[in-house]
């Protein structure tokens, strides 16, 4: 139960790591990062489950990525969508 948990909340520990555990999580939901990355659910885009995947144990690469120094390992093709959204990240 608690690695499930844990793959679910990755994208909040980049933001964990650099504003605390309630800052992640707000500055998630403030971007609506929730409306495309569900959960567990992957339609258009990757489900927090493979999010965290993809990046278990890639800790810098995730937070290379979040802050535009690296491109995407999970759904490259989608990551000119998300161009924007990861410039919001960029400035925080």
């Amino acid at each position: 139960m608690k690695k499930i948990l844990f793959m679910l909340l990755l994208p909040f520990i980049f933001y964990t790591f650099c504003f605390g555990a309630d800052q992640g999580e707000a500055i998630f939901h403030s971007n609506r990062c929730g409306i495309c990355h569900k959960p567990d659910t992957s339609a258009s885009n990757p489900s927090l489950k493979d999010i965290a995947g993809a990046y278990k144990g890639k800790k810098e690469q995730l937070q290379n990525y979040l802050s535009g120094k690296a491109d995407a390992i999970v759904n490259p093709v989608r990551s000119v969508a998300m161009k924007r959204y990861v410039e919001k990240t960029k400035s925080l």
